[in-house]
Order: C-alpha cells, then sequence, then structure tokens
C-alpha cells in the first residue's frame, strides 16, 4: 500500500478525485441548497467552488514548498509538536468523513438494494471490502476505478439527458431572492462537500508526476462543480424549490422516474444506483487510506495494518453512531464548518508564513557568514 515504487498517473489521480467529490456532494448539496436557497443555490454552488479553488491553490503554494512528503514538511515548517498536531487533526477529518460515508452508503444501500438487509452486516462487508481495497494498494484502487469510470459516467450523462424534458423552467425563479444569511450558509456548505481535496496533499509520494497534483484537483473540481450545477437546475425544474428541499436523496428518485426509450429496463433506479454506491464507496475507501496513511506516520509503524484496523474501528463506531443518533448529523455539521473548514484553511496558512520565516531566517544566517568570512 505504502511502497514508494506504488505510483499512479495524473489521469487516475483526477478519476478518483472526481469520484470523491462527485458522489456524495450530487447526492446531498441539491436537498441543502434547495431549503436554503432555492433557485440561487447555483450561485452558491458557483461561489463555493470558487472556495474550493483558493483552497487548492493554498495547497499548491505548500506542495511546491515541500521537498518531501506533507508530513516531513510540517515537521521541518513548524516543529515536530505542531506538525503532530496537525496529523491528528486531519486524521480525525479523515476517520470522521469515512465514517459518515459509511453511514450513507449502507443506508443507501439498505433504501434500494437490500431493504430487509442489517445495517450491521452490511456496514462490516463494506468496511472489510475497504480495508482488502486498502491492503492491495492505491495503484490496484486507481486501476480499478480508471476502468469503471466511464462505465459509471456514462449512463449518469446519458439520464440526465432524458431528464431535460422532464424541466419546466419556471421552477428556476425568483431569482436574487434568498436572504445573506441562508445565501452564506449554502456556499460554506458547498465549499464544505470539496474538503476530500484535501487528499492531494498527501498523494504526492504516491503520484509519477506529483507536480500536477494541484492541477488534478482543480480538474477534479471543475468537473465536479458542473455536474452538481447541471443536476441541481434539472432536480429543481422536475421538483420545485418546495419538494426538492424534502427529498432525501432527490437524485436518485429522479432516475426512478425517467422512462428509457423503449422500456428495457423497469428499475434503471437499481441499475443508477449504483452510480452513487460506487462513488461514495470512493470517497470511503480515500478516507479508510488517508487515516490508515496518518496513523502510520504518528505510530511510525513500518507496516500499516495495526493502522487501518484502528481506523476500520473508529470508522465503524462513527457510523452506527449517525446511525443510531440522528441528531449526531447536526454535530457533525457544525465540526465540519466551524473546526474542519477554517482549521484546514488556517494550517494551510501557517504553514506558508512558517516557511517565509524560515526561508528569510536562513538567508539571514547566510549574509552574516559571508560577512564574517570577508
Amino acid at each position: 500500500m505504502f511502497a514508494d515504487n506504488w505510483k499512479i498517473s495524473l489521469r487516475q489521480v483526477r478519476r478518483l478525485l472526481i469520484l470523491d467529490l462527485f458522489g456524495l456532494s450530487s447526492l446531498m448539496l441539491p436537498g441543502i441548497l434547495s431549503s436554503l436557497t432555492g433557485a440561487d443555490g447555483l450561485f452558491s454552488l458557483g461561489l463555493g467552488a470558487a472556495g474550493g479553488w483558493v483552497f487548492l491553490w493554498l495547497i499548491q503554494k505548500n506542495l511546491q514548498n515541500a521537498e518531501g512528503d506533507y508530513y516531513h514538511y510540517m515537521k521541518d515548517t513548524a516543529g515536530q509538536i505542531a506538525g503532530d498536531a496537525f496529523m491528528v487533526f486531519y486524521y480525525l477529518y479523515f476517520v470522521t468523513l469515512c465514517g459518515f460515508v459509511l453511514y450513507q452508503v449502507t443506508t443507501l444501500v439498505l433504501t434500494w438494494l437490500l431493504p430487509e438487509g442489517s445495517y450491521f452486516w452490511v456496514s462490516i462487508l463494506l468496511l472489510l471490502l475497504a480495508a482488502y481495497g486498502t491492503v492491495r494498494g492505491i495503484e490496484g484502487r486507481a486501476r480499478v476505478y480508471e476502468i469503471i469510470f466511464w462505465f459509471l459516467g456514462i449512463p449518469l450523462l446519458l439520464m440526465l439527458f432524458l431528464a431535460l424534458r422532464e424541466i419546466r423552467t419556471d421552477y428556476w425563479y425568483p431569482l436574487m431572492y434568498s436572504g445573506g444569511g441562508d445565501f452564506s450558509r449554502g456556499t460554506v456548505a458547498v465549499w464544505v462537500f470539496f474538503l476530500p481535496l484535501t487528499a492531494v496533499l498527501f498523494l504526492k509520494p504516491f503520484c509519477r508526476k506529483p507536480e500536477g497534483l494541484a492541477g488534478c484537483g482543480r480538474w477534479a473540481l471543475g468537473v465536479a462543480a458542473a455536474l452538481n450545477g447541471v443536476i441541481y437546475l434539472i432536480l429543481l425544474g422536475v421538483f420545485g424549490r418546495n419538494t426538492l428541499g424534502v427529498l432525501k436523496r432527490p437524485v436518485i428518485t429522479l432516475m426512478s422516474m425517467i422512462n428509457l426509450p423503449g422500456g428495457f429496463f423497469t428499475r434503471q433506479d437499481v441499475i443508477m444506483t449504483s452510480v452513487w454506491f460506487l462513488a461514495l464507496f470512493a470517497l470511503m475507501h480515500t478516507g479508510v487510506f488517508q487515516s490508515t496513511l496518518i496513523l502510520k506516520e504518528l505510530f511510525h509503524e513500518t507496516g500499516n495494518r495495526c493502522s487501518m484496523w484502528i481506523s476500520l474501528v473508529l470508522a465503524f463506531i462513527t457510523g452506527m453512531g449517525f446511525f443510531g443518533n440522528t441528531f449526531l448529523m447536526e454535530v457533525y455539521e457544525i465540526y465540519q464548518k466551524w473546526i474542519v473548514l477554517p482549521g484546514m484553511t488556517g494550517i494551510l496558512l501557517i504553514l506558508l508564513l512558517a516557511f517565509r520565516i524560515r526561508q528569510s531566517g536562513m538567508k539571514k544566517e547566510g549574509m552574516e557568514r559571508e560577512e564574517n568570512r570577508e
């Protein structure tokens, strides 16, 4: 999994990031934006994507300063204690993200694929699959998702095209009608859904051309934002603001309503559910991979099995918490908006500032040595 000779291409990184960003955001954002902003949700989406662009710019600047991996860059720049504290912060983000996505994908399976199934056993099976993929390594994972990428993308684009005939454009109005507070909350919500781009920081040792990682992030962000914009306009035009705001998974509900020409598939909703199942599983697997990598570095573990199983257990406990206590969804939302988002942005800014101070200090020392020699 963490061998230095296991490298993935920039194309594979782009596709992994697109799946990571698209699945959860397209499943949840339409309902959130509709309830907050109505038709103005498209503008919130654009501003949230702009925030993600700024976030990627900070990531790019730090990656340019890092000579090795991100963990050692943090330690060298901000010190051992600060570096470890930042790693713990990232670990908590990825392991709770994994638990949250595990909850979402398990409930998706139980709702649309296995209505008689058990939450406990479905989530255990999903985590075991993630463990198997983690042991096989990032290269194997990237190859698998590279193969299925278009098998997911082509049916999705076809179904969205067929849904265009159901749109009522009068549902897109009024514009610029939502209040400033709701509009701001919608924008922040969009930005939060793009935070998995943080994984780019840790991919440098596993990429054949690490200098292009930030560009992969920008490409993935653009594709995910565009797809979300199209889906939001279609959903708003089909359901209207009030109905869209109360549907749990409106995009999958839409897929069940579309009639394919010829009537070849009577349950295309089940087929289309696989698009979101695999996209959510990809994001869950990213959470497992990143949390395992971070814990491995913190423990200075030579292998990765102990770190992986600790992360899997914590993700399972987190997912069970969401399943048994719905109020934790609100707690998690607060955590993402008021702790994770400013925290991640602050860490990147602190590192840039500390690196500048360190560089200027080294230049001063160099100048003093030259003066002493003279």
